[in-house]
């Protein structure tokens, strides 16, 4: 082998990598995709739609949000998964996903692995509704009820294996009590219609989606599910309050597929944050009944893993 040839060899690898390093530098150049697995309207597409003008600013790009419903998550994760780790396509992960990852055995992606944790934006408990002329006036008729005519109640969620399906369940192990499970796909719309013509007697939402109904006096929050009570309802009390020691808090957050360049990585990272610090999209997803937090990727993939433990042994519900 010749000297020239072999000089040529050695080199390689480097031009390689400095190809790659100048391709992260020159990212953002197309537009990127914000996916998520529910409907247009749900609490991941509201948030993720407050965030994407800032984050497009911030990162000099044009952001689409994509919903992908289907499955409680699991579509929109699985897609993701299988996606170049680019950085043109994030992932707007909920809690929900961890309850899956935790009690779904046979998903195809493994969320440990196969994505990378950008940063939690914002943390944020569920609220147990009723409609204003509902006979539940507290939480502890509904238990008292639940308790007294077991199966005969029934609840609304976001899907068999949602983090709203998870709270109840959660709630019915610690408590005793029989209820049935309605679930839905998509928004508000069907099970507040089934709650207004009484075929529903409780349903498990977000204070993103409840809250606007609750001060327009259509739907009454009867507790939150964050062990104490949430600041942007102080009025409501907590389940554990009820039900002592009972906590279920979620979170909406970015992540991508896993590998992505550490340049971009970091550009993404420092995007989530600037657009969550911003004082209108904080004060808009605060108005929602959110807490935001935006704190980083170690923060975060440490509550995925907590919340992937906590859920585990519930995976019978869903099975």
């Amino acid at each position: 082998m010749t000297l020239k040839r072999r000089t040529a060899m050695l080199a390689a690898p480097a031009f390689i990598g400095l190809g790659a390093v100048a391709k992260a530098q020159a990212w953002p150049s197309q537009p990127i995709r914000i996916v998520h697995g529910y409907a247009a309207g749900s609490n991941p597409d509201t948030i993720a739609r407050h965030m994407a003008p800032a984050m497009g600013e911030a990162l000099g790009a044009t952001m689409i949000v994509d919903p992908k419903p289907g499955a409680a998550e699991r579509l929109a994760a699985a897609q993701v998964a299988k996606l170049p780790a680019d950085g043109y396509t994030l992932y707007m992960m909920t809690g929900g996903q961890a309850v899956v990852s935790a009690t779904d055995p046979e998903l195809s992606y493994k969320l440990d692995k196969e994505f990378d944790f950008l940063s939690i934006v914002t943390r944020f408990p569920f609220n147990f509704v009723v409609t204003a002329e509902s006979r539940f006036k507290t939480f502890k008729d509904f238990v008292d009820e639940a308790r007294q005519r077991p199966g005969k109640l029934s609840y609304g969620s976001s899907g068999i294996g949602s983090t709203l399906h998870m709270a109840m369940e959660l709630l019915r192990a610690q408590i005793g009590i029989d209820i049935v499970h309605v679930p839905y796909r998509g928004g508000m719309a069907q099970p507040l219609a089934d709650l207004t013509n009484g075929q529903l007697d409780i349903h498990v939402s977000t204070l993103t989606l409840s809250t606007q109904l609750v001060r327009a006096g259509k739907l009454r929050s009867l507790a939150v599910t964050s062990k104490e009570r949430s600041r942007f309802e102080p009025d409501v009390p907590a389940v554990s309050e009820t039900v002592p020691g009972f906590d279920v808090v979620s979170w909406l957050g970015f992540a991508a597929p896993a590998g992505l360049p550490q340049p971009v990585r970091d550009k993404l990272v420092a995007a989530i944050q600037r657009t969550a610090a911003r004082p209108d999209v904080k004060g808009k997803l605060e108005e929602l009944g959110n807490d935001v937090l935006a704190d980083g990727p170690d923060a975060f993939r440490a509550r995925v893993m907590a919340d992937m433990a906590k859920w585990k042994p519930l995976a019978h519900v869903v099975r």
